[in-house]
């Protein structure tokens, strides 16, 4: 499964605000494990799959390893922002408007229309909330994606300008519409979880106008940085080249591999697990710094321990136990919304959720993020 407007994400914070040197490593460490975790791993395991595996390869083995990572990374990714969101901001639920929004009015929404779609077994409209979840999972994708090239790059007080972020972010939009385009053009069908969608049989002639756009774009922001290079001495940040990269490894027609496409929901939850988990660490710290020796040890691992805990345990129920055990009573006839709507439900809703949270909590506004991210 490929799982928000401009400037949403605190990943993507003013540049003039944030100074500090990344959290993660030394700044003048040009190969280090933040470079793999914000895309060098898949760049390298897509490097192997195409040099080791022919495509014609069974995915039984790649499908059960996606379903192994799945409860390990994929899930607690979702669950976590529902923990933010629910749990540390809670208070900004009813005090802001963007928050109410997220937090009660969009999920209430969605299970108005979900719950519909399962009620009517309408197919139909089910088959339209998918083509809606990939669409705006493929938008969350490119702003994640975005945010590290940013956050990378301020943690080096390597800046870009309005006008350079606007440039980039229409590059990686363009790439990533070149894949959507490629799903929706002529009459095909296609299934989740045994449920039909349908190409929305878009215009071929706005897959010339996107790939003209994505090579002008390309050569453009290769001009800027050869131009901020001889002006400036800019080079642009290790991390922020990878997790550019990283985006056209997943999403470039011509870069697929069947074996490989399994893994890439893995590699983008990896991806923003890095910067949650370092958010959380920054939180925990500062919250139990009165304490000390074993009462501050305890209080660690009761925190920042029982967050891992939960957003595993939450995303086990809310993507497999919870749903499974809800299809298994049979209470919707077999076949009608494929071989198991109450699955399809849950990862329609959360998905699609997901998307509305991350582009509330992760904003410059956000204190708390400014705090625990950058000091």
């Amino acid at each position: 499964m490929k799982t928000s407007q401009d400037g949403s994400s605190a990943l993507q914070m003013n540049d003039q605000v944030i100074s500090a040197k990344s959290p993660l490593v030394p700044s003048n460490s040009y190969f280090t494990l933040e470079v793999l975790l914000v895309g060098g791993f898949s760049i390298l395991v897509s490097l192997g799959f195409w040099i080791f595996f022919d495509k014609s390869l069974s995915l039984a083995t790649v499908s059960s390893l996606a379903f192994a990572a799945a409860f390990v990374v994929n899930h607690p990714h979702f669950l976590s922002s529902y923990i933010l969101l629910y749990s540390d901001f809670r208070k900004n639920i009813f005090r802001r408007k963007r928050y109410f929004l997220s937090a009660v009015v969009v999920p209430l929404v969605l299970l108005f229309v979900i719950g519909s779609a399962l009620a009517t077994k309408d197919a139909k409209l089910m088959g339209n909330i998918i083509t809606s979840m990939y669409f705006l999972v493929g938008w969350h994708y490119v702003k994640q994606v975005f945010g590290f090239v940013i956050v990378t790059s301020v943690h080096r007080k390597n800046f870009y300008s309005p006008s350079e972020r606007k440039l980039l972010l229409a590059n990686l939009f363009s790439m990533w519409f070149l894949s959507f385009l490629g799903s929706h053009m002529g009459t095909g069908s296609f299934e989740f979880y045994g449920i039909k969608h349908f190409s929305l049989h878009l215009p071929t002639w706005l897959l010339t106008v996107d790939q003209f756009a994505l090579v002008f774009t390309l050569f453009s922001l290769i001009y800027v940085h050869v131009v901020k290079y001889i002006e400036t001495g800019f080079i642009p940040s290790p991390p922020a080249v990878v997790a550019f990269s990283a985006l056209y490894v997943w999403y470039i027609p011509a870069m697929s591999h069947p074996g490989f496409g399994y893994l890439i929901p893995f590699f983008h939850s990896l991806q923003y697990l890095t910067f949650v988990w370092l958010f959380k660490k920054n939180q925990v710290t500062s919250e139990i710094s009165v304490f000390k020796g074993p009462a501050r040890r305890q209080a660690w691992i009761l925190k920042f321990g029982g967050f891992v805990a939960a957003a595993c345990l939450l995303g086990a129920l809310a993507f497999e136990f919870v749903p499974k055990a809800l299809d298994n009573l049979n209470l919707i006839e077999s076949g009608t919304l494929g071989y198991a709507p109450f699955l399809a439900a849950f990862l329609l809703f959360i998905n699609i959720h997901h998307y509305f949270i991350d582009s509330t909590i992760w904003r410059s506004d956000n204190e708390s993020v400014k705090k625990n991210l950058f000091s």
